[in-house]
């Protein structure tokens, strides 16, 4: 099995229609979507600066600029919204999309009643989207929600100073599955103890941001079974094709390739 295991509910993967003919098209079985801009149908022409800078953690850059448009157009209030045209597509495709629910500070609805309702597969929370700090008391309350209900938890870390608290946390509530979105900071896990990292994951969306060299050196460091293949869709074009052929590209064997490229995500979706 194949899974997109980080897309947006946008470009390609705006409609039913865009979801199926993107993953008949590469060969890939379920898509897991958080929300996007609504109702957009753009994918986002990027450089490939993962490529011109293969050692270098070059989403630190990304964030920055992220962070900046984001909160000028006041992006984030439109979440609640995007989770209920995810839940919608889910209900249309079941099979097909799973759902991770985004979560801000200004749900309009408690996550507890979303989760009731949406039955979502696992939780994102995004710091260039929003400021909060991994040791507060909100990411504290999420975490707590996650591992009560037992679903991993999609971690975008504004900065370095960020993971190194997202690690001291991690050693706190060792039974919380968190994702670490674009593999971000891995260098900082490489330097601890792997006994505390059970729990933790590393997500590769996409080509764009994550090179094949930071892939290949988390792999001979933390092993296939904790990483994940993503497309991040609509960042790139062609995304989800061209990071499937860098986990292709590695000099691993077939069996690792399908940890990375679905059944990690399998399992962590409990299929």
């Amino acid at each position: 099995m194949r899974i997109d295991g980080h897309a947006h509910g946008c470009g390609e993967y705006l409609t039913i229609e865009g979801i199926k003919e993107t993953l008949g098209r590469n060969k890939v079985d379920v898509v897991v979507l958080v929300p996007g801009e609504l109702d957009s149908t753009k994918t986002y022409n990027l450089k490939n600066n993962a490529a011109k800078h293969p050692n270098k953690d070059v989403l630190m850059t990304t964030n920055r600029l992220t962070k900046g448009i984001i909160g000028m157009i006041g992006a984030i209030k439109t979440i609640p919204k995007g989770n209920e045209y995810i839940f919608s597509l889910k209900q249309q495709a079941p099979n097909l999309i799973k759902q991770f629910y985004w979560t801000t500070q200004k749900q309009p609805t408690a996550i507890e009643d979303d989760y009731a309702k949406m039955q979502f597969d696992g939780v994102k929370v995004h710091q260039c989207w929003e400021g909060f700090g991994v040791e507060g008391a909100w990411f504290d309350s999420v975490a707590k929600f996650c591992i009560k209900h037992d679903l991993p938890m999609f971690v975008h870390l504004y900065s370095h100073k960020e993971i190194k608290k997202l690690i001291a946390y991690i050693k706190k509530n060792s039974t919380l599955k968190v994702i670490v979105g674009h593999n971000f900071g891995m260098e900082y896990f490489m330097m601890d103890d792997l006994y505390h990292f059970r729990n933790v994951y590393f997500d590769m969306s996409n080509a764009y941001f994550v090179s094949k060299e930071r892939i290949q050196k988390a792999y001979e460091h933390f092993g296939s079974k904790k990483l994940l293949m993503g497309s991040d869709t609509p960042y790139g074009l062609n995304a989800l094709e061209e990071s499937i052929k860098l986990i292709e590209s590695l000099n691993i064997n077939d069996d690792e390739k399908a940890d990375i490229l679905g059944l990690n995500m399998k399992m962590l979706l409990k299929e």
